[in-house]
C-alpha cells in the first residue's frame, strides 16, 4: 500500500508509515542533543535555549504519529500529533527572532529598530500565531465534529499561518535592511556574515513549510496533499530536519557574543561593553509602538545612544543600571514592574509624596544657599 493509499477504517484516510516517525525520532534526538551541548559550549542560553524544546516538541509529535500508526482508528493519536508538530517550526521561527535580537544588540547604532522591540513584537505576534494552531489544529483534525466545527478550525490554522508568512516576509525586510547597512559601513565580519546568511536560509525554510500548511488547509481535507502522506514527510519532517541541522552546523551562539551588553565600537575592530540597549517605557506602550515612533519625534531615543560615549560614562551606566536591577522575587510579583520608586505607577505617586508639603508651612530660602 502506497503513502497515499486509502486505508478503510483509517481516520487518516492513508495508513500511516511505521518507519518513517522512528527515523525522524532518532534524527530529531541526536538534532537536540547537539543544540544542547552547543549551547551550554558556547553559553548562548538567551539566544539558541529553546532549540533542544524545538527538537523536543518535533520528537514528541513523531512518537505519537508512531502510536497512531498501529491504532489507525485513534482520533486522540491524530489530534495529538498534529498540534504537536505544528507547533514545532514557530518556535524555530522564534529562534530566529532571538537571533536577529542578538545581531542588533551587537551593532546598535545600525539597528533599523530597538533589538529588545524585535523579540517582544515577533514573539507576541508568534505566540498568537501558536495560540491559533492550537485552537484550530484539534478542531481540523478531529473527523468526529461536524463539517461547520472543522472548517472553523482549518480557518484558525489558515489564519495563523497567513500570520505567520506576514510575520517572516517583514521579519526578512527587517534583516535585510540592516545587513545593507552593515555592509555599507564594512562592519560585518565573516561571522556575521555566516549567522545572516543561516537567518535567510532558515527562513526561508519555515516560510515554505508555512506554505505548504496553508495550501493543505486551504485546500481541505479532501485534498490530494492532504490525503497523500508523501507531502507531509517532505514539506513538514525532511525540510524541517534540514533546518535544525542548519542550525547545528552554523550553530549562531558559536559566532555571537554571550551578552546583550556586548558591542562593537564604530572602529569595526573594538568590543566594548555597554549597559544594554534597555527600553524603560511600559509594556502595553512598546506593544503598540514597537518602534518607538514618539521617541523619535521626541528625541528621546537620542539619550540612549550609548555606543558614542566614553569607556569612563559606559562604566558609570553599568553600575546605575547593577544597582537598579531587580530581585528574582520582585520581578515575579510585579512583573510589569508598576510599583516601587522606579515602577511605572510607583515612581509618579513616590514623586506626589516628595513634592508635598505640609498645611501651614512656608518654603524659605536659606541665607547660605541664597549668598554667591
Amino acid at each position: 500500500m502506497g503513502m497515499g493509499d486509502y486505508s478503510p477504517g483509517s481516520i487518516w484516510y492513508y495508513a500511516p508509515t511505521k518507519a518513517a516517525p522512528i527515523v525522524f525520532i532518532i534524527l530529531f534526538f541526536i538534532s537536540g542533543i547537539i543544540h544542547a551541548w552547543q549551547t551550554i559550549k558556547h553559553g548562548s542560553w538567551r539566544t539558541t535555549v529553546l532549540l533542544p524544546w524545538a527538537a523536543a516538541v518535533m520528537i514528541a509529535g513523531f512518537i505519537i504519529r508512531e502510536l497512531g500508526a498501529y491504532h489507525t482508528d485513534n482520533l486522540t493519536y491524530l489530534i495529538a500529533s498534529t498540534v504537536l508538530i505544528m507547533s514545532g517550526p514557530p518556535v524555530y521561527a522564534l529562534i530566529n527572532y532571538f537571533i536577529l535580537s542578538r545581531i542588533l544588540y551587537y551593532i546598535p547604532y545600525l539597528a533599523p529598530m530597538h533589538p529588545g522591540r524585535v523579540a517582544t513584537t515577533f514573539v507576541g505576534l508568534d505566540a498568537v500565531c501558536e495560540i491559533l494552531i492550537g485552537q484550530g489544529a484539534w478542531r481540523m483534525a478531529n473527523s468526529s465534529m461536524t463539517a461547520k466545527q472543522r472548517k472553523l478550525g482549518a480557518n484558525l490554522v489558515t489564519a495563523s499561518l497567513s500570520l505567520q508568512v506576514a510575520l517572516f516576509g517583514s521579519f526578512g525586510i527587517l534583516a535585510a535592511q540592516f545587513h545593507m547597512r552593515a555592509n555599507k559601513a564594512k562592519l560585518l565580519s565573516r561571522d556575521l556574515r555566516i549567522v545572516l546568511y543561516v537567518l535567510y536560509v532558515s527562513a526561508t525554510i519555515v516560510t515554505i513549510r508555512c506554505i505548504y500548511r496553508l495550501v493543505e488547509y486551504t485546500e481541505g481535507w479532501d485534498s490530494t496533499i492532504y490525503k497523500n502522506e508523501i507531502f507531509f514527510w517532505i514539506f513538514e519532517a525532511v525540510i524541517m530536519f534540514c533546518n535544525t541541522t542548519l542550525l547545528n552546523v552554523f550553530h549562531p551562539g558559536k559566532r555571537l557574543p554571550r551578552s546583550n551588553s556586548v558591542f562593537l565600537d564604530r572602529d569595526g575592530i573594538t568590543e566594548r561593553r555597554g549597559p544594554g540597549w534597555a527600553d524603560d517605557r511600559p509594556w502595553i506602550v512598546t506593544l503598540f509602538d514597537p518602534f518607538d515612533i514618539w521617541g523619535l519625534f521626541t528625541g528621546r531615543d537620542e539619550k540612549t545612544q550609548f555606543w558614542d560615549m566614553s569607556d569612563e560614562e559606559l562604566a558609570r551606566l553599568r553600575a546605575e543600571k547593577k544597582s537598579n536591577k531587580r530581585n528574582v522575587l520582585a520581578g515575579a510579583v510585579d512583573p510589569f514592574h508598576l510599583w516601587g520608586s522606579r515602577g511605572y505607577i510607583g515612581k509618579h505617586l513616590t514623586g506626589k509624596k516628595a513634592g508635598a508639603k505640609p498645611r501651614g508651612t512656608q518654603m524659605t530660602e536659606s541665607p547660605a544657599k541664597s549668598t554667591v
